[in-house]
């Protein structure tokens, strides 16, 4: 059987088992070992003793060959084995290949786009992932497939979200509403839509609402649960008890998420991952308020080499903007100032009107510190105008308490100028 011997060494690798106990009595290790190594291809029996050891379906090895390439099933299983194990650009290129196939059907079709998007999302590229997700959904809504059409609308709710549009979380709900009025249900991907709503509820501030989801997500999955949703889960908890004023358990939460994706970072053999960047910069802000100031700078520089490493336009903004924190809380206020600009330039290159919201709101309390009023007036002017066009109300009123701080210590100083005088 053509399989992928790499993802059968992850499986087991993840799996914790050695190749003896995945080769038990009916294999032997040697031959389980050669299998990994791609030395030889195993028969239709053995790869089904590999894979009921390991707890996955068979098809979940396999590569669609010359003789069933009219398989969507087979095409479907490919794509999701790569999309599983991260291989979002190997994917990205399986799917565009099937689409260029002039005999591919319909539902073939739908497979090619569906998995297209998702890669997509995962690689940052929003504009054309909405593309096919929503030419997925039609797809498979035409050929009687609800399972895959919800699940097109989850990931098209994952582009907007990438391009921090507030419909994000409605198309998320539509989702997760449209795959539970469906039987059979998998219990994995029912807890990745709750997880997937739980973030964009997060992003819009409403955080006693993504908390609730996240532990749904946690129920539903049981058993099923893998290492990067579990971490994912931790990630965002982490992120709920911080904005909801709970710092220790946030940290608590933040670090089970770093040791869990330290883990996944290196079982993945060809990473397209944000995830230990984007939590070692959480993580990193949580020590900030907790007065950690030296061990969150070096998370902030991990994070930053890692997206560098992995030539990637997204988070870079936000990364920035913490060592811009680290360089306040010094009194380094001509860095940050820096820090804060060159963020500017990164949230607009990568399109990240969140992030360039923030930047220009830190932009007006270094500018604050700094004694350049008009400067900072311009720049919270700038912050809140951006909040208001994006629709976040909490946002909105962060910015304007920041604004009112920096007015109320400007009349401070200026008072007790001339009570000296």
């Amino acid at each position: 059987m053509p399989i992928d011997p790499e993802a059968v060494r992850q499986a087991r690798l993840k799996a914790g088992l050695s190749l003896a106990q995945v080769a038990g009595t009916e294999l032997t290790r040697q031959a389980v070992h050669l299998i990994e190594t791609g030395k030889v291809r195993p028969s239709l029996r053995s790869l089904r003793i590999i894979a009921l050891r390991l707890g996955m379906p068979a098809q979940a090895f396999q590569l669609a060959g010359d003789g069933d390439a009219d398989s969507a099933e087979r095409w479907a299983s490919e794509l999701e084995r790569l999309c599983d194990w991260q291989r979002y650009q190997e994917a990205v290129e399986v799917a565009r290949g099937l689409l260029a196939r002039e005999e591919a059907s319909a539902a073939e079709l739908a497979i090619a786009n569906l998995y297209l998007g998702r890669a997509l999302v995962h690689l940052g590229d929003a504009d054309e992932a909405l593309r096919h997700l929503r030419r997925a959904s039609r797809l498979s809504q035409a050929e009687d497939d609800p399972w895959s059409a919800a699940e097109a609308r989850e990931w098209e709710a994952g582009a907007l979200a990438l391009k921090e549009d507030p419909r994000a979380a409605g198309v998320s709900e539509d989702a997760l509403r449209r795959y539970r009025s469906l039987e059979p249900r998998r219990p994995e991907i029912e807890a990745r839509m709750l997880e997937h709503l739980a973030a964009v509820l997060a992003q819009q501030g409403q955080f006693e609402q993504a908390h609730g989801r996240y532990a749904e997500a946690l129920y539903v999955a049981g058993p099923v649960l893998d290492l990067v949703r579990l971490a994912r889960i931790y990630h965002g908890m982490s992120g709920c008890h911080a904005r909801l004023g709970e710092t220790r358990r946030a940290i608590e939460m933040a670090s089970r998420a770093v040791a869990l994706y330290a883990v996944e970072n290196d079982l993945r053999p060809l990473p397209a991952r944000i995830d230990l960047p984007r939590i070692e910069n959480d993580l990193g802000m949580l020590l900030m308020l907790d007065g950690q100031v030296d061990r969150a700078e070096e998370l902030f520089l991990s994070a930053r080499d890692r997206l560098e490493a992995a030539g990637m336009r997204r988070l870079r903004s936000y990364v920035t903007l913490s060592l811009a924190d680290v360089a306040q809380a010094r009194g380094q206020l001509d860095e940050a100032v820096a820090h804060v600009e060159r963020a500017i330039a990164f949230a607009a290159e990568a399109d990240e009107p969140m992030a360039l919201a923030v930047a220009h709101q830190q932009l007006g309390e270094v500018r604050s510190a700094r004694q350049e009023h008009a400067l900072a007036d311009a720049a919270f002017d700038q912050a809140l105008a951006m909040w208001t066009e994006l629709g976040l109300t909490a946002q909105k009123d962060e910015c304007q308490t920041a604004y009112q701080r920096a007015l109320d210590a400007r009349d401070e100083a200026a008072r007790l100028e001339r009570f000296a005088g």
